[in-house]
């Protein structure tokens, strides 16, 4: 897409403070990439905050000499054509193995994030992600000019029953990226499977290369002293 589009925010930020601000971390980071808006190209977008897949509530009990249907008629899934259930994983290819633009906006109606839109690029509808949850995490180049994470992903304590978000060709989603503060300036990039945004520059904490947790999935020494964790 050769203009970013306009992003419009109507959130109150007076209520949500803490979307104003600057992230720090002083561990490696855990992944928060939700979807803003997710459909067709538009000159101008206004950001959902709140559009996620939600279930349609349990019918009431009946008895047994009940014999409609129960039909909710204010439910609406905000994802609807956009969700689908596992069982049609293997019809489309996933985020892994598809070229998807990303590009990174300069100015977001916050300064703690910025804008990030991505575009199916394929000619096929591919899965992008489980339920409102984009895969993608943050890259930096330590010291000596490698790539390393400082973001891991994001995952579901048990992944069954999760809906599976597919995006069809030439459409797009709109989501951000946190905008880190911190004593080590260095260049920042967006890694999505096997897709990567241009470069930006940003500072972060240099620890943020490293995880809280041990090789046995336990917390460092060093975490446990300085949240106080026994």
């Amino acid at each position: 897409m050769p203009n970013f589009p306009t992003i419009v925010d109507t959130l109150d930020l007076e209520k949500f403070d803490f979307l104003r601000t600057k992230r720090e971390e002083t561990w490696l980071a855990t992944a928060d990439y939700d979807i803003l808006y997710i459909g067709q190209p538009k000159d101008t977008i206004i950001v959902n905050h709140f559009l996620r897949y939600n279930p349609p509530p349990p019918p009431p009990r009946f008895s047994s000499s009940d014999t409609l249907k129960f039909v909710d008629p204010n439910y609406i899934n905000p994802l609807e054509g956009y969700s689908v259930n596992q069982s049609y994983g293997d019809i489309y290819k996933s985020w892994e193995e598809s070229k998807i633009n990303i590009d990174i906006g300069s100015i977001f109606s916050n300064e703690g994030s910025l804008p990030v839109l991505l575009t199916n690029t394929n000619e096929d509808t591919i899965i992008i992600g489980y339920e409102n949850v984009l895969p993608i995490i943050m890259e930096a180049k330590d010291s000596l000019g490698d790539w390393r994470p400082i973001e891991r992903r994001f995952s579901f304590m048990c992944g069954v029953g999760l809906e599976l978000l597919i995006l069809p060709p030439k459409q797009i989603v709109l989501t951000s990226t946190p905008v880190y503060k911190g004593d080590f300036k260095t260049d920042l990039r967006l890694k999505y499977g096997s897709n990567y945004s241009s470069t930006f520059t940003g500072r972060i904490n240099y620890r943020q290369f490293e995880s809280k947790f041990d090789e046995n999935g336990d917390y460092k020494e060093e975490y446990k002293s300085e949240n106080r964790i026994d």
